[in-house]
């Protein structure tokens, strides 16, 4: 089961799905579901109000919730409220780069399987590159013109093909033999 947790601190998690105590629920669903041998998925978002606190939100998994099966950190689908509110909640992952790169090694260091979805490679810093998934449902999923060069094309996620707005100023073709991606 995929359950999404967007920060460390119930208040952030709390404003961040617009519902107060939404954070002890989810934390205590997620004790129930392991209680009772269910597999666990935490979705992290990566959105605006909350990428800064990535690391911490790291912290708090390896500490608290060791036990998941997967963390996924996932860039953001436009749909729903997400698409009505885009203007306020997405940033550009070149923004958020270092927390990111610092919450994979937090994930990864306490043994916790971990991936990268919806993320374009050529945005990611080469040190999590690996952990990116190619997670975007080939009929949901477009490239760019810039991307018609890209050497890993095959191994990105690509973009959601509703997405005309929203894309990083870092979109740029990787070559294997300058910087490979692995």
């Amino acid at each position: 089961m995929s359950i999404p947790v967007y920060a460390d601190l119930a208040h952030v998690h709390d404003h961040a799905v617009q519902a107060d105590g939404a954070f002890d629920e989810t934390i205590h669903g997620i004790l129930a579901l392991k209680a009772s041998r269910v597999r666990v998925e935490i979705r992290v978002v990566l959105q605006a109000q909350t990428v800064r606190r990535l690391p911490e939100l790291a912290h708090f998994i390896a500490r608290n919730l060791l036990f998941v099966d997967h963390v996924a950190l996932m860039g953001l689908e436009p749909t729903g409220f997400a698409r009505a509110n885009m203007d306020s909640i997405w940033a550009d992952p070149l923004d958020y780069a270092d927390q990111l790169r610092e919450a994979v090694r937090i994930l990864s260091d306490a043994g916790l399987r971990t991936s990268i979805y919806n993320s374009q490679l050529c945005v990611l810093s080469p040190e999590v590159r690996p952990f990116a998934r190619r997670s975007i449902s080939d009929w949901k999923q477009t490239y760019l013109p810039e991307c018609e060069t890209c050497e890993v094309r095959s191994d990105c996620a690509g973009f959601f093909a509703t997405v005309t707005y929203a894309r990083s100023r870092g979109i740029t073709p990787i070559s294997r033999s300058l910087a490979p991606y692995a």
